[in-house]
Parts: structure tokens; sequence; C-alpha cells
């Protein structure tokens, strides 16, 4: 909490002190003082980038403060010219379609064949939940888990498995396309993370040492503009 805190008071002098600097250039050239431009083509998406850089760091890549980061960076490339946000509209639909269309297929060849250290995919991970525009909550109390597809596209979803019961190695497949996906395991699980980004985050909070008793579970992460969060 204090850290949390901090960083946000960090982000809010850092925006306090941005604001003062131009007060006074702009007070200078008033009183002809001086003759400074502080501006530069796109000044004002630093009203924009700022606070939600500094809400990131707080709360994460996967809120609408990460939303809010990347509109206030694309709009400083557009006004640099880097970036025209008339084909970023065309091209979206298309571009999440391939993306995820991807993604399917590399879960696809993963059904197919079982990596060195991970248990057969396939054989009971076929239980399968898709938030699209909405939230969806998944829980398996006082059932035993067999694994499970868990995806978000613009939405969000929540797997809950700390009342359910795993006896033998599983695998969890989560994809966050402009999403998030939060993961909630049992004490007497070990957890073993592999992911991929494109501008998202996969974050594993789980911090105990592993036992080799107890049954891993096999996370494989895809986060596209959104975030997957283990705990």
């Amino acid at each position: 909490m204090g850290k949390n805190r901090k960083m946000a008071g960090t982000a809010g002098n850092l925006m306090g002190i941005l604001l003062i600097i131009v007060g006074v250039i702009i007070a200078g050239n008033v009183l002809s003082w001086w003759s400074i431009s502080p501006f530069f083509r796109g000044w004002w998406t630093l009203f924009i980038i700022l606070p939600c850089a500094g809400n990131v760091r707080r709360y994460g890549l996967r809120t609408g403060w990460g939303a809010g980061l990347m509109i206030g960076i694309l709009l400083l490339l557009s006004q640099w010219q880097l970036f025209s946000f008339g084909w970023a509209v065309r091209l979206a639909l298309p571009a999440l379609l391939i993306l995820y269309g991807l993604y399917v297929l590399g879960n696809g060849a993963r059904f197919n064949r079982a990596a060195p250290d991970t248990p057969q995919e396939g054989s009971g991970s076929n239980a399968s939940f898709n938030a699209f525009f909405s939230g969806k909550e998944i829980n398996f109390p006082g059932e035993e888990f067999f694994g499970a597809n868990v995806n978000a596209i613009f939405g969000g979803s929540e797997l809950d498995l700390r009342g359910s019961v795993i006896v033998e190695d599983v695998v969890i497949n989560a994809a966050a396309v402009f999403g998030g996906v939060d993961i909630y395991l049992p004490d007497d699980v070990n957890v073993k993370l592999t992911s991929t980004a494109l501008f998202g985050a996969t974050e594993n909070h789980v911090r105990r040492a592993e036992i080799p008793e107890w049954p891993t579970v096999f996370i494989h992460s895809t986060s596209i503009f959104g975030g997957v969060d283990v705990y």
C-alpha cells in the first residue's frame, strides 16, 4: 500500500512540476522577460500520457489506464506523422482477427503434441471459457480441475481455483486481447508460467518455493494489449 501511494505521489509530482514549468514559461513570455516556446507538436498529449503512465505503474497495464496510455502515445505519434488513426481504425478489426487466429492455431498445434515437461494438453484441458465484451467468473468449488482455456476479448475473465481440487499436473491456456484474465490458484500447487506479450503483460504474483510432491499448474499466457495475472 505504501509503495502504491509513493508511485501515485510521484506521478502527481511530475504532473505538478510540468504544469508549473509551462505556466512560468508562458508568464515570462507575456511579461517579455524571455521568448521561449515550451510547446512542440503534440505537446498536449503529455497531459494524457503522464497521468496514465503513473497509474499504469500502480494498477497495471491491463486497466483502463493502460488503454489511456496507449491512446496518448498513438496520438503523439500521429501528431509527428508517424502513425495514422485513419488507417488504424480501418485495420483494427482485421488485425484482431489475424492475431486471434494465430493464437487459435498455436493452441491447436500445442494440443497435438506434449512439451517435454508438461502433461498432454487435450487429455483433460478441453473446457473453454470466453468473455467477449463482457465479464466472466469461473470456479470449481469442491470439484477436481483438469485444465481449461480462458479467453478475454475486450472483456475480463476470472478463474478462481482456490476451492477446487488439483491432484495431478494440469494446463491452463489464457489469452487476453484488449482485456484481462485473473487466475487464482490454491496454495498446494506449483506454478510454471510461459507468456507471449504484444503491448501487454503477464505477472506471476505467486511467491513460494516449489514442492516436488505437489502437482504443477502449467500456464501458457498470450497478452495482446491486455494482461494476465496469476495469484
